[in-house]
């Protein structure tokens, strides 16, 4: 998971939006932004999406819309990188880029976009959308891949329609996110992650972190906390509740095995950071969802 800058449609030299179908073993695990905007539905894939500072479990039938320079990955579990999974289409998604000023200046000269650039301000936080407005946008995604050049750019514009009116959505970042990722930064950043996912249900230790990219705790502390916003202790405890979130909707768990299989030490620790971070307890939220 690199923060590196992509540059997603430079070879379309000067084209205001394209169109992409990513039919893969698994997603690419470069944490990495770009100027265009992208309005991106996952059909089949799980694992962990980090958009921002926001970082939560993800699965199939998401939509997402992106706004420019905002970091994001999403980021298979580690099944799909082995044996069987690793040689079968596993990740499947389509997703709709366009050049935020591009758009803009050609839509100008026939109508207001002043509605349009407060979505795509909003869209830097990263919007998720739900309901029946997530559900006409969707079909509407996915008719693109089979339209002609003016049907897909008239799709285009009922997007641009839906996303304007819509207001069945929850927005990922916090208020106050800015990217603050560096190149530089990038292989140390990709180590801290992965060590995190790849054992955030056992005993991870400040020190054991700062010595995957050679840094003592003090300096690790200001490192980690500038790029992600978070201190290590605050995106470890949202790696392991997202967890928790999707094993309450996929299983029978006792809130008790949550929590120690996810990694808390015990279930009151457990309670505390979860009520902080959803504002309500597990118990609340596995009725909600199971409702």
């Amino acid at each position: 998971m690199k923060p590196v800058f992509a540059k997603v449609m430079e070879d379309l030299k000067g084209e205001v939006y394209a169109f992409r179908s990513f039919d893969l073993p698994f997603f690419s695990t470069e944490f990495h932004f770009h100027r265009e905007c992208q309005l991106v539905y996952v059909m089949q894939s799980e694992g962990k999406r980090i958009v921002g500072d926001s970082v939560e479990d993800f699965s199939g039938d998401e939509l997402i819309l992106l706004g420019s320079d905002i970091p994001h990955v999403w980021h298979n579990d580690n099944r799909y990188f082995s044996g069987e999974a690793a040689r079968k289409i596993n990740a499947r998604s389509v997703a709709l880029f366009f050049h935020p000023d591009r758009l803009i200046a050609l839509l100008s000269r026939f109508m207001s976009t002043v509605k349009l650039e407060g979505v795509l301000n909003r869209s830097q936080q990263g919007m998720k959308f739900t309901g029946s407005e997530k559900e006409r946008i969707r079909q509407l995604l996915l008719g693109m891949a089979t339209q002609d050049e003016l049907n897909r750019f008239v799709s285009l514009l009922r997007i641009i329609e839906q996303l304007v009116a819509s207001k069945e959505y929850e927005l990922l970042a916090g208020d106050g996110y800015t990217n603050t990722y560096q190149a530089k930064d990038s292989q140390r950043v990709d180590k801290v992650f992965r060590y995190i996912f790849d054992h955030f249900g056992d005993d991870i230790r400040l020190e054991d972190a700062a010595a995957l990219v050679h840094m003592n705790k003090q300096a690790f502390c200001r490192f980690f906390k500038s790029r992600t916003q978070k201190t290590f202790v605050e995106f470890v405890n949202d790696v392991r509740i997202s967890h928790a979130c999707r094993m309450m909707t996929s299983g029978d768990h006792t809130i008790g095995a949550l929590a120690y299989e996810c990694g808390f030490n015990s279930i009151s620790n457990f309670n505390r950071f979860f009520k902080t971070l959803k504002r309500m307890t597990p118990r609340e939220y596995r009725k909600k969802v199971l409702e």
